[in-house]
């Protein structure tokens, strides 16, 4: 339990890490630990950025923003879906647990902690997911404007950062693979709610076919895993 202050006043904390690597040309997967010093302050993501500068520059992982914008660090932590910007891992190891960091489920894995984002951007594509105005422009060039009320139908949605969590730990989209899954649903209910979009029933046709809505389990993982609070299941 020994602490020692770093120069810049930081104190460092052992953490243990069990990771899953996945060569996908050699179709081989094996678990590996790493043992690091890590600022208390750091985040899952703060550590694999150590792993892979100081231990192991192989690791492969996705990162950008940081700061829960982007949606880029998605993967599994104790199989659960996270963002890895967001979980501070002091409260992970704090009392001796040793996580294991896996893949997001549900897509193919490339490599390591690196899956492939084309289903998930295919059925993101397939909701149409942008306005097609149903309103007439105003005269002489004046703005259209909607109140903030009538937005807040869709503001949980509009959070959506594409991250992938959701789908990570669909049980529907793990039976069947064709189903339109939880953030492409979300995605779809953010223009189905807007009180701009003129496609309202086209769009909600189309939801209603056999891979649409009614192939959800209700299981509710999507709303908990959620890094941003969307809750798809409820859209």
């Amino acid at each position: 339990h020994d602490q020692v202050p770093a120069r810049s006043a930081q104190l460092l904390m052992q953490v243990a890490l069990k990771i899953w690597r996945y060569d996908a040309v050699a179709g081989e997967r094996a678990l590996r630990e790493y043992e690091i010093d890590a600022p208390e302050e750091a985040t899952l993501l703060d550590c694999l950025d150590i792993v892979k500068d100081r231990y192991d520059g192989t690791l492969a992982y996705r990162k950008s923003c940081r700061m829960m914008i982007c949606g880029s660090c998605g993967m599994r932590m104790d199989g659960a879906a996270v963002l890895a910007c967001k979980t501070r891992i002091y409260d992970v190891v704090k009392d001796g647990h040793v996580p294991t960091i896996s893949a997001m489920g549900n897509l193919p894995v490339i490599k390591d902690l690196v899956v492939d984002m084309a289903p998930f951007w295919a059925k993101f594509r397939a909701v149409d997911p942008y306005l097609r105005p149903g309103y007439q422009e105003p005269p002489h060039g004046k703005e259209h404007l909607i109140s903030p009320q009538r937005m807040n139908v869709v503001h949980k949605e509009a959070l959506c950062i594409n991250c992938g969590c959701c789908v990570s730990e669909c049980n529907a989209m793990e039976s069947d693979p064709r189903f339109l899954g939880p953030q492409a649903l979300a995605k779809a209910m953010r223009f189905v709610g807007d009180p701009r979009d003129g496609h309202k029933i086209e769009r909600l046709e189309a939801l209603n076919d056999e891979h649409g809505i009614w192939e959800c389990t209700r299981c509710y993982f999507c709303n908990e895993r959620c890094p941003k609070g969307v809750d798809p299941r409820d859209a």
